[in-house]
């Protein structure tokens, strides 16, 4: 068993500045929507010009340097191309913006991660990018999709894709080197692993020298679990290969971990039942003092109610099941705790077969101490 429960570095949240709010701090404020300019209140909207993210925006993950915010996303566009699963082509993005709030696409509106040479573990696709500042680079961990599914696996439904956890390296967050000569970083585990299928969705923090890896885990079911390394590119799977104990529902993804120093506090994904009958992918969180063993916070509620009528993520259950998810770290500015993340609608534009996704950002205010 691995030791978790020591001094952070991590960006964005840390115990160690004054003024910072400890976790139990966080769990009592009320975090809620920022209307942000684009469609149904996003902060960020598929581009219908576009040809790479015309159709949904997603997985955000943001960096503050004090001056500029930066968020890279996958992008998504309908494809004919039989060999990319679920029909959409996934690549990787940057948007910038001087208050989180209003973005602007950069890269002259092109990719700044583009799919792996062929015969590569990411040639069909990038999904889930997590990225952290680490001196002054930027470390890009990713999903990397390569067309084959369950059935090339033998694990799981036949058609769930394969995705396993690519590294890139970047001074300046557009221009990219993959790591490790363009092989996964983290790879898909045995047939009777939690990661026979997937591993991929991660959250990482530096601590100390190492880094600590929460991934989603997929065999047919969604769980996450957990992974360190010394260099970011040579991982061990830590807990036995085991998903992570204590979290609430029959299912969970997405991670977003931060510590104060003390405790960890995890805000994930789990699937709940709506009034309707369907089924809704929404934010829940958990505490823990190791970052193994969880216990659910909040009174095990969600941390926050359904979309206003009209907003972006008006999915409800049956028409779209994605209401909060995969959100971004914790930013703590000034009196502010922001977090970016996604959503979809609940019915799609004109000629479209399905709802768009987009990217909104929550925030709470921080109490000034007495």
């Amino acid at each position: 068993m691995i030791a978790l429960a020591m001094a952070s570095a991590n960006r964005g949240l840390t115990a160690a500045e004054p003024g910072v709010p400890t976790v139990d701090d966080i769990l009592k404020l009320n975090f809620d929507r920022v209307t942000g300019p684009e469609t149904g209140g996003a902060v960020v909207y598929p581009d219908h010009t576009s040809d790479w993210f015309d159709h949904s925006v997603g997985s955000p993950t943001v960096d503050f340097d004090g001056t500029t915010w930066r968020m890279w996303f996958v992008g998504m566009s309908r494809t004919q191309d039989p060999a990319i699963p679920y029909g959409f082509a996934e690549k990787i993005g940057l948007a910038t913006s001087r208050d989180g709030v209003r973005w602007e696409i950069a890269n002259g509106g092109r990719p700044v991660l583009d799919n792996g040479m062929p015969g590569t573990f990411d040639d069909c696709g990038l999904a889930h990018p997590f990225v952290l500042r680490v001196g002054r680079r930027f470390m890009l961990w990713y999903g990397g999709i390569d067309g084959r599914s369950g059935k090339d696996v033998g694990v799981g439904p036949a058609h769930v894709r394969v995705e396993q956890i690519g590294l890139a390296t970047s001074t300046d967050g557009v221009h990219w080197k993959r790591a490790n000569n363009g092989a996964p970083v983290l790879k898909i585990g045995a047939p009777d692993s939690i990661d026979a299928v997937q591993a991929t969705g991660c959250h990482i923090i530096r601590r100390g020298d190492a880094f600590v890896m929460w991934y989603g885990a997929y065999n047919g079911k969604h769980t996450i679990g957990l992974a360190t390394s010394k260099d970011g590119i040579h991982w061990k799977k830590e807990n036995g290969g085991r998903s992570l104990p204590g979290l609430h529902g029959p299912k969970q993804l997405g991670p977003s971990v931060h510590f104060d120093g003390n405790k960890y506090l995890m805000f994930y994904n789990t699937i709940r039942a709506t009034d309707n009958g369907g089924t809704q992918w929404t934010l829940y969180s958990a505490t823990s003092a190791d970052g193994i063993r969880w216990k659910p916070a909040r009174n095990n509620k969600p941390l926050v109610a359904p979309a206003p009528p009209g907003n972006f993520g008006s999915a409800d259950g049956k028409r779209g099941n994605n209401h909060a998810v995969h959100p971004t770290k914790l930013i703590v500015h000034g009196q502010r705790i922001r977090f970016w993340y996604g959503a979809e609608g609940n019915a799609p534009r004109p000629g479209r077969k399905y709802a768009a996704s987009a990217v909104g950002l929550m925030q709470a205010a921080i109490e000034p101490s007495p």
